[in-house]
């Protein structure tokens, strides 16, 4: 693809033995869900643990699906208008999109008993989008204290990779991408002059004492998680409702990131003739560097839970949702130019171009682990016309796994999970009042705090990406501010819903390393949606 549409940075320096593959930080970023279903669920902010009797409902608590007293089939479509904002302190930048998409459709069957204490049996098919990757970002530092060539240099260095393991003067006889275990940054970079040799195995980036530097980044991320749910439970004396459901997932995401500095006052290379001398001089050097990713893969879950009603105005609800396991697969390729200007005239100025494994796609398959997921939940009913409901649902990002095609469990990649990750909680509270026998109001709101434990953030621990992507995200908080109206006539039903989402984060343009800070921009990810369910009950 083309130079300028791509995006990001840096190489699996901690996993030297891997080309490329999901580090701690992607698989999170393949772990998230959103608030997304039915349009009656997210005006109420999802609140629906221990209410059921709705499409989306039966997705969060399985228990749900015993509250139906009858067959449902609906669909819903949401417009979803998005930007993001990011900022490095002096300046900030925008960028927005709006997506149309069907996000919802599914089926509930009921069967009745005439006599017994089970009064239901139900079984439902519920086809929804968790999360929708749909984001663009981009952004400048104006004034960086290092070079992102200087990271490369100095995880290189640490290493002990030597010019022969990284030289690609010759891919027929050697190819480094595949003949060596060197890290494919460290490849790149060498061959296109941003990182410079002082010795055998010891290497300098452009950045030095007497050097500024300024630099830009670019995000598109796109792509999807389908999943299709299937769900059986029952109802127990009109007092214990439970549910049971199998859910398979498939995952498409795409991203192309790019990441590029100027640096002046520049240690750069010297070349005569386009060859290399081996000497280095002061000069000006602008270079941009793009990976374009796809992941893809399927995987599956659990889901088990119950309403249990002592009485007709409480309701208490309990779900657990096992992790769901992905088979995945990479496919990765990362692009570099450059231009490099001596500051003697004396000296010529040269540009370099190039791309990993010559261009080729690199494609690596492996296995991962979202988190458990807990789901308390407690709702009150007011009468004939009121209810408003109460969750609490825990998610143990700690505990996401990442495991080899054949099974090994790479002990960096766990112990980068642990360092980095931690239980996060979600609070989500909804009501609905019914104006009328055929109208209903609602709202709700839900927050999510940081799943980022405060080292990490502090830069207290160094945060190793996967393949040429140093680049990552931390998410602080999450929120969603929800309200919509019901309509009933006979079987027919409308519901509309508006969600406003904002997600506040940071950007880093690669890890702080050696008491040498990281490049960080406050990242807002804001969107309004409206969405619209139509449905009917026989």
């Amino acid at each position: 693809m083309a130079f300028n549409k791509t995006v990001a940075i840096l190489a699996a320096i901690s996993f030297p033995a891997m080309a490329f593959g999901q580090g701690a930080t992607d698989i999170y970023n393949m772990s998230q869900t959103e608030l997304r279903g039915t349009a009656r669920y997210m005006s109420m902010a999802g609140a629906f643990g221990a209410l059921g009797g709705d499409m989306s409902a039966i997705d969060l608590n399985p228990g749900g699906i015993g509250v139906y007293r009858s067959s449902d089939i609906c669909f819903t479509l949401d417009v979803d208008a998005q930007s993001a904002k990011t900022s490095d302190g002096s300046s900030s930048i925008s960028k927005s999109q709006t997506k149309v998409e069907c996000n919802n459709v599914g089926y509930v069957g009921a069967y009745h008993f005439e006599t017994g204490s089970m009064r239901n049996i139900n079984w439902g098919f519920v086809y929804s989008r968790p999360i929708s990757f749909n984001r663009r970002y981009r952004g400048n530092f104006n004034s960086l204290k290092t070079s992102l060539t200087n990271y490369v240099a100095n995880t290189t260095n640490a290493e002990s990779w030597t010019t022969d393991e990284l030289s690609n003067s010759d891919q027929y006889s050697y190819n480094p991408y595949y003949n060596s275990n060197a890290p494919w940054m460290s490849i790149l970079a060498y061959n296109n002059f941003l990182i410079n040799p002082t010795g055998n195995s010891h290497f300098n980036g452009l950045f030095d004492d007497n050097s500024s530097a300024t630099g830009s980044y670019e995000v598109i991320e796109e792509g999807y998680v389908d999943q299709f749910s299937f769900t059986f439970g029952g109802n127990y004396s009109d007092i214990l409702y439970w549910g049971i459901a199998l859910g398979v997932t498939h995952i498409d995401y795409n991203s192309t990131t790019y990441y590029g500095e100027v640096v002046t006052d520049a240690t750069i290379a010297v070349l005569e003739d386009g060859s290399d001398t081996g000497e280095t001089t002061a000069g000006t050097a602008s270079y941009g560097i793009a990976t374009d990713l796809r992941t893809f893969g399927d995987g599956y879950n659990f889901k088990a839970g119950i309403i249990f009603k002592p009485i007709n105005e409480l309701r208490i609800g309990v779900a657990v949702h096992t992790p769901t396991y992905y088979s995945l697969t990479d496919q990765t390729v990362t692009y570099t130019a450059g231009t490099f200007t001596p500051t003697s005239t004396a000296l010529e100025q040269y540009t370099t171009s190039d791309a990993t494994n010559d261009g080729y796609f690199d494609e690596v398959s492996y296995r991962i682990r979202t988190p458990w997921k807990y789901l308390f939940s407690i709702a009150t009913v007011i009468g004939t016309k009121g209810l408003i409901c109460f969750d609490y649902e825990c998610q143990d990002y700690g505990s996401m796994q990442y495991r080899t095609d054949d099974g090994y469990r790479d002990p960096d990649i766990k112990n980068d999970i642990s360092n980095y990750y931690k239980a996060t909680s979600i609070f989500r509270i909804g009501g609905e009042y019914r104006i009328t026998p055929s109208i209903s109001v609602r709202a709700g709101y839900s927050y999510q705090n940081s799943p980022v434990k405060h080292s990490a953030y502090s830069g207290d621990e160094i945060v190793y990406t996967a393949s040429t992507t140093p680049a990552y995200t931390f998410d602080k908080s999450t929120q969603y501010f929800t309200c919509g109206l019901g309509y009933r006539y006979d079987y027919f039903y409308a519901d509309l819903a508006y969600v406003h989402h904002v997600k506040k984060g940071e950007y880093h343009a690669f890890t702080a390393y050696d008491d040498e800070p990281s490049p960080t921009a406050e990242l807002k990810s804001t969107s309004n949606r409206f969405a619209l369910t139509l449905g009917i009950r026989f």
